[in-house]
């Protein structure tokens, strides 16, 4: 499989926010969102090669309980990121992060286990996207959340018009970190308003890490 780096932090948002975490990012993307902050995950010769088998060694070498799976969109690797998930079994938390343009049905179905946190792509990112069909797999199967990134006022207003599809699901409304203040308190008069949702800042980029 291609892989860009493997690389401990803390976990920068989602329901696991802080937490110690070793992430897998792995390579290649189907889209190019505006805002994409690791372009390099993307395209270029940022990648090398290993078998899930050597992945898992690297894992075990940390030895963190949590374990983030990213891109790039894991799942333009579909069937080596299935193998990864087989070998790493499920003494660990697993959580994959993904773009939202795939169907994750038979993921979430053969990974019951595996924590989705799942990218709504707004107007603002530039690739509009999001698969209905993974609605029906977080109600079902509850584990995992819809994240929003948030570019301008208008990316504000296509969410509430969203929100009643998504019923109890635990929803993240993320501002774009370096549109700054504005955006932010916007996002936050936002969710104020009583939608069911939770704003949230990225915190590695808040506290300088990776």
């Amino acid at each position: 499989m291609k892989i860009h780096s493997i690389f401990s932090s803390l976990q920068g948002e989602g329901r696991f926010q802080g937490i110690p975490t070793l992430f897998v990012r792995l390579y290649g993307c189907n889209l190019r969102c505006s805002y994409c902050d690791v372009f390099d995950a993307v395209e270029g010769e940022s990648c090398f090669e290993m078998s899930a088998k050597e992945v898992f060694g690297k894992i075990k070498e940390y030895d963190f309980y949590d374990v983030c799976i990213t891109g790039g969109e894991p799942m333009c690797q579909k069937n080596e990121l299935y193998d990864l998930l087989r070998v790493i079994g499920k003494n660990r938390r697993i959580s994959l992060e993904t773009n939202g343009s795939f169907d994750l049905t038979e993921l979430s179905e053969l990974f019951p286990e595996v924590y989705l946190s799942i990218d709504w792509k707004t107007p603002g990112s530039g690739k509009e996207s999001f698969c209905l069909e993974n609605i029906a797999s977080l109600k079902k199967g509850g584990r995992g959340w819809i994240k929003f990134v948030v570019s301008s006022k208008e990316d504000l207003h296509y969410i509430s018009k969203k929100l009643h599809l998504l019923g109890d699901i635990e929803v993240f409304i993320s501002p774009e970190f370096e549109k700054g203040q504005g955006l932010f308190k916007k996002t936050a008069d936002f969710v104020k308003s009583g939608k069911n949702t939770r704003m949230q800042l990225q915190l590695h980029k808040i506290i300088g890490i990776d």
